[in-house]
């Protein structure tokens, strides 16, 4: 900076390597590292670079290089500032780095402006992640003293942003470079967004109910269901470039390597959970993602003063880019993309109010591609597939932010097809492209949730013949190389909502409409499919319990406990014949192939209803049904996780009597795989079922047999046995491969979906271990 040579963009010695130009290059790639590097150090701790340093060293370079004359140094300084800003003080941030930013939005050279409104969106969150840093570099504070001061920053860094960043957006967008006004409309719904307060009780970046401690990383992410994508765009990134050394220090706290199956006490709660499959957990942590922003909302509303700004300034802009017309259709459809992926954080931020000012209607504006007014007279056009992909996903989140009264229409939305439901029905589930109906049921029971039990009832014959047409069940893509399996994913989809699905449902209801399509899926030709419908059952037989059929009227009692029975017996009838039996619907000979792995489906079903058991023993409440209760203050319920005590006495009197007698007629299979999962069924059963009786000998029986094998057959159980001989074993999952240790006796059912979406090949070893003359030949299971 001293000699005036790479700040001034002067050019380099005469006769170097390249000539002036080469070496005045050079000059400006130097700088341009020099802006990085020097708001990656402003963006440390403040304990190891205060605000006194940045504003004696940092701040000065980087002024001089936003007058650089070279307009990419200008650039790579722009898209520096927010990071410096992030690490300076208030007198810095208002007299020297602020202005500069305004004056380059007014560039001359158009990419310096277009990096400019790319930049806004930081510069809007870096403004107000500043207030706690402030208060927490001078004296300690803490208490009353620490919130007031935070609130004196933050009230003053709002203004700074109302007068300062709304303006240059507004400006940008009338930009006369069309590459200005397109980059702008890009970022303008993040912009919006980036409104929404993120901070906590105490304004800290690791105070856990702020949104910046779930927006912490990657991991922290995934741990919480995915917040940034479906509400705060572009956020998840700007956290961690904003001050990546303290977020990365909360997402340390914050998660922990899971510890291996095979290291877990066999009797622990987190040896029960490791079993349970991932989407379920995926599903339970999305919804408490949802309800947790919900409730942060009502706790930290969004000032009036910014409300008032973005809808005066910016909303008018946002709502007209579901119907922009730019006379180049590919943008024309960009920005309407840029606009679906936006819309649920914009609405988190307006709320209501908003939904019904401006964005109701531009929510029909890009579902169904032209105006209310248009639609009512039954004009349309063509909607892209990106943005009814992109609102397919986010429509539950939509939803449960504006709450159970949404879904409330007049005669003329019903008539006109504008209400929600009529949407949700037409324009998702009975879509053509399979992505959007694959988006919209994955959080499907999140969006039947908001609707009254009544509403729900009445919805749920139209789902059913939704489910099971010829969009969806009855869909059978096939080709020369993959029979019936093209679109197992949507079926697989299906399997793993009817967990939640069959908990807003009477048992009367579950039996007419979801039953059947459980069983649809019990016999499907993909064993994906099969294995994740097989954790419905524990859920359906919970829900045949007699006081949850009770459904009122005179002699209510007798016909509740007919019910349960007849419906209990039907299931444990179907499980019999089509697992057991092998009388499935499809031909005998494709039946016959793969009866020993049904068998193993058999063993599994019996876990997942063992496993209900052991992960609610304690269950205490009277009545755990809560299918009524629409209060949207409650946290969402894992279906694994809220038995009441008398559901509790039906499964395991289901368990022992009627399911447990078939299963352990197996332990004699001439399939080694069979007894295997026999053998880890027996092991999660509930601790008065396996040490007792029965149970107790054919579980030691098995697990000796086990440890006889070859290689040491142990390897194929979980964890260490909780028996006399303290037996080690370690964990090696049952489905989707063969042995290669050579022992023949482990041979594995290849049962799971390969490459090309196919079920695998499978063999059967008679009890002495050898392989059987059929078992050499290829057998479909």
């Amino acid at each position: 900076e001293k000699s005036g040579g790479p700040l001034q963009g002067q050019p380099g010695r005469p006769g170097t390597a390249g000539g002036p130009g080469a070496a005045s290059n050079n000059n400006d790639d130097f700088c341009i590292t020099a802006s990085n590097l020097l708001a990656d150090i402003a963006s440390l701790d403040s304990t190891q670079v205060p605000p006194s340093m940045v504003a004696q060293y940092i701040t000065p370079t980087i002024v001089a290089l936003c007058k650089h004359s070279s307009f990419r140094v200008r650039r790579a300084a722009v898209q520096a500032l927010p990071r410096v800003i992030g690490g300076s003080s208030m007198a810095d941030v208002q007299e020297n780095l602020m202005p500069c930013f305004i004056r380059l939005s007014k560039d001359e050279v158009y990419r310096v402006r277009k990096s400019v409104g790319e930049c806004l969106v930081d510069m809007s969150r870096s403004l107000m992640l500043l207030p706690a840093s402030l208060v927490d570099m001078g004296k300690p504070l803490s208490g009353p003293k620490r919130s007031k001061q935070i609130e004196s920053f933050r009230l003053t860094l709002q203004e700074m942003r109302r007068n300062s960043l709304i303006p240059i957006c507004t400006r940008l967008l009338q930009d006369t470079n069309k590459v200005v006004r397109h980059g702008m409309m890009q970022f303008l719904g993040p912009f919006i967004a980036s409104f929404y307060p993120l901070e906590g009780e105490g304004y800290s970046q690791d105070d856990e109910n702020g949104i910046m401690y779930m927006l912490g990383g990657k991991e922290a992410e995934n741990s919480v269901g995915g917040l940034g994508v479906q509400f705060f765009p572009h956020a998840n990134g700007m956290v961690s470039r904003l001050n990546p050394d303290n977020i990365s220090a909360a997402v340390a706290k914050k998660t922990k390597a899971p510890t291996p199956r095979s290291e877990l006490p066999i009797d622990s709660v987190e040896f029960l959970e490791s079993h349970l499959p991932s989407f379920l957990e995926k599903c339970h942590n999305d919804a408490m993602s949802l309800f947790r922003i919900l409730q942060h909302r009502i706790k930290h509303p969004v000032p009036a003063k910014d409300i008032t700004a973005v809808k005066q300034s910016l909303m008018p802009s946002y709502v007209n880019l579901s119907s922009i017309n730019t006379g180049d259709s590919n943008v024309d459809a960009e920005m309407r993309v840029y606009c679906a992926y936006s819309l649920p954080g914009i609405i988190l931020l307006l709320g209501q109010s908003g939904w019904e000012d401006s964005l109701k209607a531009c929510f029909f504006q890009l579902i169904t591609g032209s105006s209310i007014s248009a639609q009512s007279k039954g004009e349309a056009a063509l909607v892209p597939l990106p943005v009814k992909r992109c609102l397919a996903s986010s429509f539950h989140t939509v939803c449960n932010m504006l709450g159970p009264s949404i879904t409330k229409t007049t005669l003329e939305e019903k008539a006109n097809k504008l209400d929600l439901l009529t949407i949700f029905e037409v324009n998702f589930l009975g879509d053509a492209d399979e992505t959007v109906r694959l988006n919209v049921i994955r959080n499907l029971p999140s969006f039947l949730s908001l609707l009254s039990f009544s509403k729900r009832s009445n919805y749920l014959p139209v789902l059913y013949e939704i489910i099971k047409g010829d969009t969806m069940l009855a869909s059978k893509r096939t080709n020369v190389l993959n029979p019936i399996l093209l679109n197992w994913r949507q079926r697989d989809m299906i399997a793993q909502i009817l967990p939640n699905l069959i908990s807003l449902y009477r048992a009367d209801q579950v039996r007419q409409y979801l039953w059947p399509i459980v069983k649809i899926l019990l016999s499907d030709a993909v064993n994906i499919v099969r294995e994740n419908v097989e954790w419905s059952i524990p859920i359906l037989l919970r829900c045949y319990e007699v006081g949850n059929c009770s459904f009122g009227g005179e002699g209510d009692v007798l016909h509740a406990s007919k019910f349960s029975t007849e419906a209990c017996d039907e299931v444990f009838l179907f499980l019999k014949d089509t697992l057991l039996n092998n009388s499935s619907p499809r031909s005998a000979a494709r039946s016959s192939a793969g009866a020993f792995s049904k068998r193993q489906s058999y063993c599994r079903i019996l876990s997942a209803v063992a496993l209900i058991l052991r992960l609610n023993i304690g269950a205490k409440s009277a009545n755990g049904d809560t299918r009524d209760d629409t209060d949207g203050n409650a946290p969402p319920q894992h279906p694994f996780y809220t038995l009441s005590s008398v559901e509790y006495t039906h499964l395991h009197q289901l368990l022992k009597k009627t399911l447990l007698p078939s299963a352990l007629l197996m332990k004699e299979d001439k399939v080694t795989n069979v007894r295997l999962a026999l053998a880890k069924c027996l092991r999660v059963m509930p601790l008065d079922i396996r040490d007792r009786g029965k149970v107790g000998v054919v579980l030691r029986t098995l697990e000796d047999e086990i440890q006889t094998w070859e290689g040491g057959g142990g390897q194929d159980m979980d964890s260490e046995v909780p028996t006399t001989k303290k037996i080690q074993m370690s964990g090696m999952s049952l489905a989707g491969s063969t042995s290669t240790n050579g022992d023949p006796k482990a041979v594995r059912v290849s049962g799971n979906i390969d490459m090309q979406g196919t079920t695998g090949n499978s063999m059967e070893t008679s009890s002495k271990g050898s392989l059987t003359g059929d078992s050499r030949r290829n057998r479909a299971s």
